[in-house]
């Protein structure tokens, strides 16, 4: 069979038995159209009927069953994140014995090592890509075709007209979705076809070109596993963060996201096949493009708390100290309940974490303009709410601004009914910032003095890290200095590495008297 008929036969099997699979799967219901959710099954059937018709590699075939297996137990009740992790690394380790492998250092057991990791990495990339209606199949069209041109073999045209035949249920609004059945078995079957690029090229060449073509969910997942370890999250905790819903939440339509990441997977398919072909100009070309992707879509605020539109996140001089409070917020959640005030609320960067927890969520602010999302304006040491009037206070890092803490601490108490708690944060080590009014640092015992007086019981006072975090970002702010110009990616990279080995140095060895933050929780007595 010709690679022309080899193509199109499969995108008609693949139409066909995704038309069967809709008749015959459970249906859901999303954007009011019926949509099922066996998708991954049937694009199995349509790959193996193509494949029939050209030789396979057997770990390509014993690696694709177990994926698909995987992706199938896991579509119908959900593995934890490790266990799902162990059993990929499990099929792509008997796939990579039983080979192909990529001949990179002619030691069996290395380069055996070096495939199974890099198929469990494809395999999960292409699983986080899979998140918007018709991206994951384009995408994996797009790559498939990309390095079938590099000489991965016609057995990549199958999967290329699979995925094309597919996309005839898929396109938004999706009436079928692959999976976690279809998003593993081709997030696999794609390193299956870099290992084959690399082994035919034979060079450094024939392994970085893939690597490009295939650039998309490798940025995909690169870039929302940094978003939320910026933010203290899980990085396998799903959240809405990922790169099509950035161009959504820019303004976009579904429909021209998912065509602009479309674009993209061409544009970096045509750099890998350059790079592959010898072309090195294509490397400088794709680390223009990343880096140019990563500032704009990390600039979306996809929470509104005016944290998330960083220019880059982990390069920021403070995404430590950002991370360590949402960390904070999320701990003391379950004590937030009814009305929420928020004194000196800022942007209300924390509102995310909160306002599933509250009736109401009053931010104040004292400076008008200043912060748009207030919704009250008012002075801490004379707040314009009635006695008791809420459930919970929280008090982030306003108490050093305030030439009179004990009249604020007053005050926060005297609004918070009997029961409720009053959550505040306060510097300890820090530099000017403010000025001139920055008046105070404080202590854990400081702010236990002020609650106590102002008639609060103390549940809690503990630091926020230690000295290494103290050290290193504080050292960061002075290195902000030298930010413009030339030095601008060095000192970037400054930031990350300083914050990433300061907060490792912390929970190696935490000293909380040198802390740079500290937290009280305290309760009104009935």
């Amino acid at each position: 069979m010709t690679p022309v008929i080899l193509f199109f036969f499969s995108a008609i099997l693949a139409v066909l038995f995704a038309a069967l699979a809709r008749l015959i799967a459970k249906r859901t219901r999303r954007f009011g159209v019926p949509v099922s959710t066996l998708g991954g099954p049937a694009l199995l059937a349509a790959l193996f009927c193509g494949f029939s018709f050209t030789p396979l590699p057997l770990g390509l075939i014993a690696g694709a069953l177990g994926m698909a297996l995987i992706g199938f137990l896991d579509d119908w009740r959900p593995f934890a994140p490790l266990h799902k992790f162990a059993l990929t690394l499990a099929v792509a380790g008997m796939a990579a014995g039983l080979g192909p492998r990529i001949h990179l250092t002619d030691i069996v057991w290395i380069d055996g090592a070096l495939t199974a990791l890099w198929m469990v990495w494809m395999c999960h990339a292409f699983n986080v890509l899979d998140m918007a209606d018709g991206l994951s199949a384009g995408i994996g069209a797009i790559a498939s075709l990309s390095l079938w041109l590099v000489g991965a073999g016609d057995w990549v045209l199958v999967i290329a007209g699979a995925l094309m035949g597919y996309l005839a249920h898929n396109i938004h609004p999706a009436r079928l979705y692959m999976g976690d059945a279809g998003s593993l078995l081709f997030g696999f079957l794609l390193s299956g076809m870099g290992i084959a690029v690399a082994n035919e090229v034979g060079n450094i060449a024939g392994v970085i070109g893939p690597l490009i073509a295939l650039g998309v969910p490798t940025f995909e997942a690169l870039f929302i596993s940094a978003i939320r370890f910026a933010k203290g999250r899980s990085i396998v905790r799903a959240s809405r963060d990922h790169v099509a819903q950035r161009l959504v939440q820019y303004g976009l339509s579904v429909r021209f996201a998912v065509a602009l990441m479309w674009w993209a997977g061409l544009v970096v398919g045509a750099l890998g096949l350059a790079v592959a072909l010898g072309y090195w100009i294509g490397l400088l070309g794709v680390l223009c493009l990343a880096v140019g992707a990563w500032q704009g879509l990390a600039r979306v605020d996809m929470e509104g708390d005016g944290c998330d539109g960083h220019t880059v996140g982990l390069f920021e001089k403070n995404w430590l100290i950002h991370r360590i409070m949402r960390q904070a917020m999320g701990e003391v959640k379950g004590l937030v309940n009814g009305r929420l005030l928020d004194a000196g609320c800022g942007s209300k960067p924390y509102i995310g974490i909160f306002e599933g927890r509250v009736q109401h969520y009053i931010g104040i602010e004292k400076s008008r303009g200043r912060y748009e999302r207030a919704d009250a304006w008012g002075d801490v040491l004379a707040l314009p709410f009635r006695d008791r009037a809420f459930d919970t206070a929280l008090c982030n890092q306003v108490l050093e601004h305030v030439p009179e803490p004990q009249m604020a601490m007053d005050e926060l108490a005297r609004v918070l009914r009997p029961g409720g708690y009053l959550i505040v944060t306060a510097p300890h080590i820090w530099g000017l910032h403010e000025v001139p009014h920055d008046y105070f640092r404080f202590t854990p015992y400081g702010l236990r003095h002020l609650a106590e007086r102002a008639g609060l019981a103390i549940c809690k006072t503990h630091a926020l890290a230690g000295f290494w975090v103290t050290a290193g970002a504080r050292f960061c702010y002075y290195l902000a200095r030298f930010d413009r110009g030339p030095l601008i990616p060095f000192v970037r990279i400054g930031f990350f590495l300083i914050q990433l080995g300061a907060l490792f140095l912390d929970r190696l060895h935490r000293v909380e008297s040198d802390a740079w933050n500290f937290l009280l929780i305290a309760q009104k007595r009935g």
